[in-house]
């Protein structure tokens, strides 16, 4: 049933981006969830708005990422991971490459949970496990890399779930934990064509128990002729050079009473120069942009 359950989701996506959009990330074209194209459907059943449907072989918090012909899924198969290429008009798959093994459920989602990105070259792919790969249209790996054996365990206490941030040359990627861990917290700049790290710097924060802990994806924000990296989790919001990772900026208020379980999951979103930062339950914070 989950299967089924995951197969008309990833139809719905197709029909909506059937009208040319790519879909490169899982928040869209614009990264707010934002579909341009138009008329898109908004309403479905077991046959209404329906092309095709593809069985998968277990459930997934990913998005479906789509180029051209292309669509792009993280998928769980027993305790293997893979990265799956489908067909866009016909439902069938082109290619499956292997991801790693140790994928395991956690309550209310398994290892497959980041969702891909592409530029329309290359794909890349991260697994809750730690493992980062980048592949091109084929499904050939250019390279691999485990954030686990590098860096120490996630110490998340219900796995490690953020997608990566595809922008200009480089994979963002965040690690916010520390209900299980006593190491801190950081951010990545990777390069995307090598897998080299360009940077990697820490994320304090006096958050206590689960709170450090966040399953967010960060945000491009861009005013003035700069760019920052948004990243919101751990009772914070923090903005970043995105050339050298430095915290440009911090502000609070995700957490006013202090919950020693108040985990975020939502991620930021930056529409016009503001940027909206939801909590675990309440409150939603926005923030104009220029903050030092």
């Amino acid at each position: 049933m989950r299967s089924a359950l995951v197969s008309v989701c990833l139809v719905l996506t197709v029909q909506a981006l059937c009208l040319g959009e790519n879909w490169p990330h899982w928040r869209g074209p614009s990264m707010n969830g934002v579909a341009s194209d138009r008329p898109v459907p908004v309403t479905w059943s077991a046959a209404e708005n329906i092309t095709w449907k593809l069985a998968l072989p277990d459930f997934s918090g990913s998005t479906p990422i789509v180029w051209d012909d292309r669509i792009f899924l993280n998928v769980a198969d027993g305790t293997e991971l893979y990265l799956v290429c489908v067909i866009r008009d016909a439902g069938t798959v082109l290619w499956k490459a292997h991801l790693g093994t140790g994928n395991a459920k956690v309550r209310k989602q398994n290892m497959s949970s980041p969702s891909p990105v592409t530029d329309g070259t290359g794909v890349w792919v991260m697994t809750g496990t730690g493992v980062l790969k980048a592949f091109d249209f084929s499904g050939k790996e250019i390279w691999a890399r485990d954030l686990q054996k590098e860096y120490g365990p996630f110490g998340l206490n219900w796995g490690y779930a953020s997608s990566p941030l595809l922008h200009k040359d480089h994979l963002y990627v965040e690690v916010l934990h520390g209900m299980k861990t006593d190491d801190p917290s950081y951010v990545l700049s990777i390069d995307k064509r090598a897998g080299k790290t360009r940077w990697k710097v820490e994320r304090p924060t006096d958050a206590v128990s689960e709170s450090p802990d966040a399953y967010t994806t960060p945000a491009i924000l861009r005013y003035d002729n700069r760019e920052e990296i948004v990243v919101s989790g751990g009772d914070y919001v923090t903005g970043h050079d995105a050339g050298t990772g430095a915290e440009l900026w911090r502000a609070g208020g995700l957490n006013p009473a202090k919950n020693r379980s108040y985990r975020v999951v939502a991620s930021p979103t930056v529409v016009g120069g503001m940027i909206y930062v939801p909590s675990r339950v309440r409150p939603l914070v926005a923030f104009r942009a220029g903050g030092q």
